[in-house]
């Protein structure tokens, strides 16, 4: 017996409400019909000459799985799964409402003896491999040990909510699901005690299943497939999720090689335990599928569901894996590596964070890296896409130039919580702002991810738990190990690799996800084995100009703004995120669905006080993405109440300004790349590379007290800009109260020492 029966027409109307469309069929090798209502058991017995099942019509009918006669039918009571004993002698049945649990000859059809104990409807019942051993469980809560040939109670289990039971394949373990807590126990068959307790991240356990070899225990639940060690509890595997799917039943092969899944909907998956890859997808014809079942030689599946039909499928045993020849150009002791060994407190070989808005936090310490990250949610994210963008957190590698042809990535995982960690390895994209991972290969504990803009890329559907990625480059070949173990290979598109690094992201919406991240290592014969450090400023060939008596620059080499004030809302809302690298200042906001004036975004210069009547201030947007940028200017706090009422914005695209000030020319521009105001006195100029755009006169603005950077932007997706050196001066010597400004620790404050523009 697999899923509880007395659980499915609940699951029906789900799946009625949840999708009314009949799926493409692959057709089974053989369909028997006889019964009249939907069957929801199969078992074979073991010797492979009997098929049995068991239906809501409240009978029991016997097959010859290889003609596919009907040889008997057994009247019953409905409810309750069926269980064959090792030597194929009896078949017993769950008694459903009657309370009951029946044995029966399966070659004659004569009802051998009932168990009388249960205070409910008893549906799971399994026979210990052994054969010393025989389980019931009941909706009473209680799972009922018996010895086989006769009535005699051994023992009684007490794991309240019960769906499916399973013995291990030594008998020393009986395993059942939970059906309201999602939780698996495990048990010692001979003293009743409680061993393990498993926790699958599932809302419902609807099956377990033991394997043959290693104490495998497969558990399958709503939108979750995963494997266990039995002895430990570890788990060993997590399978692809599919979203808002519910895995009704699992099945191991006798060998222990193939793991069934059937699916509501239709649909019965195929893996291979050995390294997680997916087989195959029988998808039927859009029936749920409630119980499979293997014949004792592994070349036959039954599967039975929301019909009155069986389906036999042909089965081909797999054959042992073969790992390929690894390339010759990545061995040798010419090989080149580098390491990043995350032992110096930081990650100098690192570009900026990307898209993380305020929602990842990561350090270095004690030779690991620890990174925590909040999931991002909106429209473009759902349960069938977990790699969605809104949820990318990456790091960018660019310790040295890199184009191979060949090579070898390794990262190791210490430790995750609801995280997908791993690498990306591919090309470099077009745009980091649409696509991050639009031309990269994606290899994380958990899952294999291909390129967004690749179609039919080829990458095996597979489910596992590495605490180890190393990814193998030859020429457009990947291959995938774990701890020296090889796992499966994939050709793709992708002829060299340019474009390196480590990605982590949530496995689902509802939680914050965290990984800790040990060495991460690159080799090959074309990789550069020289750390390039942190970038200092560079010398820009400073000397005085000509008519700039006094200037401040910011420009953004240092890593940090010591010269501006937290930007709004980012500390409350956590919108917004900015680094300053390289000479630019990158920023990333995220929008919220609500008025225009809450998507601002606002950098306050505020490293020196601000009274003057005459001001230049100059900007360089180089890039922007989904945002309206350029400068704030006037005075703050006008009305008392903490408000920039009384400032204008001059943006790269159109100028606003505030309610309580003269409207300015209504204007649009076609994005201005130089964004230079000169104020005097209440006169406003907008140039552009120099050249006049307009001016205007406001009265109420006689001097300024306030200045900084500023970006709005009021639709979905993120908003992005990239700016360059942000220039301040005014056209005479500093007056008392005016622009003077004393250097504070590194930021760029100049007199008169700057080259002109």
């Amino acid at each position: 017996m697999k899923i509880n029966p007395f659980l499915i027409p609940i699951i029906f109307l789900v799946n009625f409400s949840v999708l009314s469309v009949t799926m493409a069929a692959d057709a089974p090798d053989r369909i028997l019909t006889g019964h009249t209502d939907y069957v929801y058991s199969v078992e074979f017995s073991p010797n492979g000459d009997l098929l049995a099942t068991k239906s809501d019509d409240s009978t029991i009918r016997l097959w010859d799985p290889h003609t596919g006669q009907l040889l008997r039918t057994i009247h019953t009571n409905s409810g309750g799964g069926i269980a064959f004993s090792p030597d194929g002698k009896v078949l017993a049945s769950g008694g459903g409402a009657e309370k009951v649990v029946n044995i029966w000859n399966p070659n004659t059809g004569r009802h051998l003896r009932s168990f009388k104990a249960h205070h409910d409807n008893v549906g799971s019942v399994a026979f210990s491999p052994n054969g010393e051993f025989f389980a019931s469980a009941s909706t009473d809560g209680m799972i009922r040990l018996w010895k086989p040939n006769t009535d005699h109670l051994l023992r009684i289990l007490h794991p309240m909510k019960i769906d499916g039971i399973a013995f291990s394949a030594d008998s020393r373990i009986l395993a059942n699901g939970g059906r309201e807590d999602a939780n698996i126990k495990l048990w010692n068959t001979e003293t009743g005690k409680l061993i393990h307790t498993l926790k699958p991240d599932v809302q419902d356990v609807f099956d377990i299943a033991f394997s043959s070899k290693e104490h495998f225990l497969a558990s399958a639940g709503w939108n979750g497939l995963d494997m266990w060690d039995g002895h430990t509890g570890e788990l060993v595997r997590s399978f692809p999720r599919e979203g808002g799917r519910i895995m009704l039943c699992v099945a191991f092969s006798p060998d222990g090689n193939i793991l069934a899944c059937g699916k509501d909907r239709g649909g019965i998956n195929l893996w291979d335990t050995n390294n997680g890859t997916l087989i195959r997808n029988l998808t039927g014809d859009g029936q749920t599928v409630y119980d499979v079942a293997f014949s004792p030689d592994g070349r036959l599946l039954a599967s039975v569901g929301s019909d009155d039909k069986i389906r036999l499928w042909k089965i081909t045993p797999l054959q042992e894996i073969v790992p390929p020849t690894f390339p010759e150009g990545l061995t040798g002791p010419n090989i080149k590596r580098w390491a990043e060994d995350f032992n110096n407190g930081n990650l100098d070989s690192w570009t900026s964070r990307e898209h993380q808005r305020e929602r990842v936090k990561w350090q270095v310490t004690h030779g690991q890296l620890d990174v925590q990250t909040q999931p991002f949610c909106n429209g473009k994210l759902n349960l069938n896409d977990i790699l969605a963008f809104n949820t990318n957190y990456s790091f960018e590698f660019t310790a040295f130039p890199l184009d191979a042809e060949q090579l070898r990535v390794k990262l190791k995982i210490i430790d995750t919580e609801n995280a997908n960690a791993g690498l990306f390895i591919g090309k470099k994209p077009d745009s980091l702002y649409h696509q991050v991972m639009q031309q990269a290969y994606l290899f994380t504990n958990h899952t294999i991810g291909g390129p967004y803009n690749a179609t039919n890329s080829g990458e095996p559907t597979i489910g596992f738990n590495l605490t180890e990625i190393d990814v193998v480059f030859d020429r457009g070949q990947f291959h995938l190990y774990s701890e020296g173990k090889y796992i499966t290979d994939f050709r793709s598109s992708l002829r060299s690799i340019d474009y390196v690094g480590i990605v982590v992201f949530p496995k689902s919406c509802g939680n914050n996800a965290a990984v800790t991240l040990d060495d991460f290592q690159i080799s090959g014969p074309s990789v550069s084995t020289v750390r390039i450090p942190k970038e200092e400023p560079e010398d820009k060939g400073i000397d005085k100009p000509n008519t700039i008596d006094g200037v401040w620059v910011e420009r953004f080499n240092n890593d940090k703004l010591e010269s501006w004030t937290q930007p709004k809302h980012e500390a409350k809302e956590k919108r917004a995120t900015w680094q300053p690298k390289n000479g630019l200042l990158d920023v990333w906001i995220q929008p919220i669905p609500s008025h225009a004036l809450i998507q601002t975004y606002q950098l306050k210069f505020t490293d020196f006080p601000i009274n003057t009547k005459e001001l230049r201030v100059k900007v360089d947007v180089l890039e922007t993405h989904n945002a309206n940028v350029g400068i704030l200017i006037g005075q703050y706090d006008a009305d008392g109440r903490g408000t920039y009422h009384r400032t204008y914005k001059f943006l790269h695209k159109s100028i606003w300004h505030a309610i309580d000030l003269k409207e300015p020319p209504d204007i649009k521009f076609e994005n201005l790349n130089d964004i230079e105001i000169v104020f005097n006195s209440g006169h406003f100029e907008l140039l552009s590379e120099g050249k006049h755009i307009l001016e205007f006169k406001e009265p109420n603005l006689p001097t300024i007290d306030c200045l900084g950077l500023i970006a709005y932007t009021s639709e979905f997706p993120i908003a992005h800009f990239v700016m360059d050196d942000f220039i301040v001066s005014n056209s005479t010597a500093p007056l008392p109260g005016s622009l003077s400004v004393q250097a504070k620790d590194k930021a760029a404050v100049l007199w008169g020492e700057l080259k002109k523009k």
